[in-house]
């Protein structure tokens, strides 16, 4: 699974808080006194009602005697229960029904139970018709099963362990299609309804069982010998092959990696309106939202590849080796989210990898300072979606990528193949994975997996790098800062450093085990490059303190894209005469990797000096759209400019080739405070765009203004029949708005309302919005309001939390935003002077402290390094709390 919106709850920074809430429980894997063997699943659905009825008969072995049989059935109505084909007492308590036997059943023997069934889902199953606001909306049904709903649509013996073969038969109106796991066995036509039926000959778990019914185009290709089919909305082709087009190439790259043949008899893909998630990895047959599809005009900016790659790495990844319960199903979306880095490394270059980690670095980071941090095997809590977040996701991604770091290719792949082969078709938990790779590596990776699996938090280092010319040697000061309470570890990992001095390259691997370390390295001459952790492998975060002159001269020259990104970020911090000149060259040098260049633009917004909003209006006219979009945004950073606010106001009504650079200029022509915001950005919330980004960028904008007549604007865009990106960017707009307009009363209305709106997403936007609003008298219909989705009510008790917390403190928040831009405007000027009277002297050696000689360290050490320095020994000390 993968979701393709950020969870709510996350964007609105909140302080640290303890992962589990109140009332939340211990949660292990569910007893098995019966296997499940096989699930046969007869289903019709009834589309005007949006009912289905359902014969589901499990054949179940049991493990030793029992004399009943409970399954987990939400809200399905039981009529009548046989086993054997003989009739049975059973009870139903609408979230279980228990089956009592007609006689024991004794370890080892197997019986058949068929539970009839009627229901009309809430969960598990959704029907989906057009009405009066969304007209052109298709008619479709899905399955989304994880983790614990397929238990809504029929009774299972709903856990990961449960593997089973099944077969689905259903029955809907003969003008439709429809898709489930694995072959179609047949398909026949009878007084205006369809049937067809498929069977999957190997076992999976009951979350991995889908129905999608619905009036659908169809694409095949092959992969080697796998059949690829690919559903998608009538007219839409071209924009389904656009995000599917390199499957057979992640096949054949995914089946070399895992040593493992494609698991399964074929591979579907199905597009389908208004999922709930990105994709969800059925065996054999994954559901993609139909909000990925996009058009020729989107494609520079934006393809849907990641999402793709992680759903067929979930056929290996969560259905062929499937997580034993959920607290590890880091096993399933961490493996699949690496897998997302893979194929961005073989398929368009380690630049592009090296990105894509970031994105997901700093999406972790980002759920630790504004929510919790948690061990990725955590079990405590309400429910198992709680688990579905950034340390399932990207944490176990980037776990992942570390593990590789530290064995090295050759050992990592060794270890995954093997790790494949011997759990293929079972469940695993983490304590299988750490010793499959022990057996094929010779590694004890126990401390590894305490470190980073069951312990919180990440290592926080600070590095400092001084050379010292008398004693001809570079000394690296290192110290993990984190605070190491509430089981946070001081950790113990390699830190990789390449100097370069006299043109030529060293690389030194550094073994951090304490507290603090200095570490000296052997430097005959000052190296004109310091290149701490030269790709950003570290999964934690790093603040390195060197002259301005390594930043810049890494920005020049750096071997890797990742290490001159860092130093543009650095330079603008630094944010002197020399650092504009030295990101402004960057910026305009064609021949850099993107995302370089993008941070460029990033910090020169930063910077803000006549000189950096200079260099970012030379770069406006730059071919590379993403490097264009960020030049814009940065462009928002100058509130109240003239110049800027006209260069915008033009791109704004001329347009762009990119959806995204027009988009990002709306926002930025808000951010600036421009005095006709709200005529011009009305204007532009109403041009069509893929997943109406320019509109959003509209709403955006007009938030940005504040202008208090623009809450009437955005409210109006909240209406149901709007599409739901807008409806969500429009809920956020009201919330920052309503303060200026002297209008809470009716937002808190507005949330009130749309918690109860039919769309997933735009319910999700409500929590961000809340906190964004922080007004308390939202906290009944947050409590009170029954929400059928485990996200949504997380998220709604989070939110609880916060304002019953946060409220003062997000306002006083608010005020020193306004504050610090407001001292940001009245300081350029005179910045700009200083600049100019710094050109007059030569430049101080260091950034910080000046030339003098370092301080003798309280601990030293010197690095396992290819340099051949020895090793000495280091004494620890406790980091200072924070």
């Amino acid at each position: 699974m993968r979701c393709c919106h950020r969870h709510a709850s996350e964007s609105i920074p909140s302080g640290p808080h303890p992962f589990s809430l109140p009332g939340a429980t211990e949660h292990y894997a569910a007893e098995r006194p019966v296997r499940a063997e096989h699930v046969r699943i007869e289903v019709d659905l009834d589309f005007d009602s949006q009912r289905i009825t359902g014969l589901c008969t499990t054949r179940v072995s049991a493990v030793r005697s029992v004399h009943t049989i409970t399954f987990d059935a939400v809200d399905l109505d039981v009529s009548d229960v046989h086993v054997d084909g003989r009739a049975a007492r059973f009870s139903n308590s609408g979230a279980h029904v228990r089956v009592e036997l007609p006689s024991p059943l004794a370890a080892g023997h197997a019986c058949e139970v068929a539970i009839r069934y009627t229901a009309r889902p809430r969960r598990g199953l959704y029907f989906w018709a057009p009405d009066a606001a969304y007209p052109h909306r298709p008619r479709q049904a899905w399955t989304q099963g994880q983790d614990i709903d397929a238990r809504a649509w029929f009774p299972c013996l709903d856990t990961p362990a449960q593997k089973a073969t099944t077969e689905v038969i259903a029955t809907f109106p003969e003008a439709m299609t429809s898709l489930s796991n694995g072959t179609l066995e047949s398909d026949r036509f009878h007084d205006g309804r369809r049937t067809q039926h498929y069977r999957m000959a190997q076992p999976h778990a009951p979350y991995l069982v889908t129905l999608v019914v619905g009036e659908f185009e169809e694409a095949t290709d092959t992969a080697g010998t796998v059949p690829l089919r690919y559903l998608f909305p009538k007219g839409r082709k071209e924009d389904a092959l656009r995000c599917v087009r390199r499957t057979p190439e992640m096949v054949r790259v995914f089946q070399e990696v895992t040593g493992e043949p494609y698991p399964w008899s074929s591979y579907a893909q199905v597009f389908v309106t208004d999922f709930i998630l990105g994709g969800m990895e059925n065996t054999s047959a994954t559901s993609l939202t139909d909000t990925v599809l996009h058009d020729a005009r989107a494609q520079p900016d934006y393809n849907a590849e990641p999402l793709i790659s992680h759903e067929l790495a979930h056929q290996w990844f969560g259905d062929l080796l499937t997580c034993r319960d959920w607290p590890h199903g880091w096993l399933n979306e961490g493996f699949a989210t690496w897998f997302e880095m893979l194929w961005k490394e073989r398929a368009d270059g380690r630049d592009e990898a090296d990105q894509h980690r970031l994105v997901d670095l700093e999406a972790y980071l980002g759920e630790v300072h504004e929510r919790y941090a948690r061990p990725i095997v955590a079990r405590r809590f309400h429910a198992p979606m709680d688990v579905f977040d950034r340390h399932l996701y990207e944490k176990g991604g980037l776990v992942l990528h570390e593990l590789r770091r530290r064995l090295g290719d050759d050992l990592f792949f060794k270890g995954l193949r093997h790790y494949v082969a011997r759990h293929r078709h079972g469940s695993v938990e983490t304590v299988d994975l750490a010793r499959a790779f022990e057996e094929a590596t010779g590694h004890n990776l126990d401390a590894f997996f305490d470190q980073y699996v069951f312990a919180p938090g990440h290592p926080e280092l600070k590095v400092e790098v001084r050379y010292d010319a008398e004693e001809a040697r570079l000394r690296v000061h290192v110290r993990q800062t984190q605070s190491t309470e509430s089981g946070v570890p001081l950790f113990r990992l390699p830190l990789d450093v390449a100097l370069t001095v006299d043109g030529r390259d060293t690389l030194h691997r550094l073994e951090v085990t304490d507290a603090e370390h200095a570490f000296h390295l052997p430097c005959p001459t000052a190296p004109t490059q310091v290149r701490v952790d030269p790709r950003r492998d570290v999964l934690g975060t790093l603040t390195v303190d060197k002259s301005a002159g390594l930043w810049r001269e890494e920005l020049r020259a750096a071997p890797e894209m990742r290490a001159r990104t860092e130093a543009a970020t650095a330079l603008g911090k630094d944010g002197g005469y020399r650092a504009v000149e030295a990101l402004g060259t960057a910026l305009e040098d064609t021949r850099l990797f993107w995302g370089t260049r993008a941070a460029c633009a990033k910090s020169l917004g930063r910077i803000r000096t006549p000189e950096a909003r200079a260099r970012l209006l030379a770069a406006l006219a730059t071919e590379h759209p993403r490097v264009r979009r960020a030049v814009v945004a940065a462009l928002g950073e100058f509130r109240r400019d003239a110049e800027v606010t006209s260069r915008l106001r033009a791109l704004v009504e001329g347009g762009d080739a990119s959806y995204f650079v027009e988009a990002e200029a709306a926002r930025s022509y808000g951010k600036v405070r421009a005095p006709d915001a709200l005529a011009v950005l009305e204007a532009v919330a109403t041009r069509p765009s893929y997943q109406d980004v320019i509109a959003v960028g509209a709403v955006d904008g007009l938030a940005e203004s504040q202008d208090p007549a623009a809450f009437s604007v955005v409210l109006a865009r909240t209406a149901y029949g709007h599409a739901a990106p807008l409806r969500r960017a429009a809920t956020l707009a009201v919330a920052k708005l309503a303060e200026v307009a002297g209008r809470k009363r009716e937002a808190v209305d507005l949330l009130t309302e749309l918690l109860r709106d039919p769309l997933f997403r735009v319910r999700m936007g409500v929590f961000e919005a809340a906190r964004t609003l922080g007004d308390r008298r939202l906290i009944p219909a947050l409590e009170q309001t029954p929400l059928l989705d485990a996200v949504a009510r997380r998220a709604a008790r989070e939110t609880v939390r916060f304002l019953r917390e946060g409220e003062p403190q997000a306002k006083e928040l608010t005020s020193l935003r306004e504050e610090v831009d407001r001292l940001k405007e009245e300081t350029r000027a005179l910045r700009e002077r200083l600049e100019v009277l710094a050109l007059k002297s030569p430049e101080p050696p260091r950034s910080r402290g000046g030339a003098a000689k370092p301080r003798s360290p309280r601990k030293q050490a010197t690095p396992r390094a290819k340099s051949g320095a020895r090793k000495a020994t280091s004494r620890g000390q406790r980091p200072k709390r924070r």
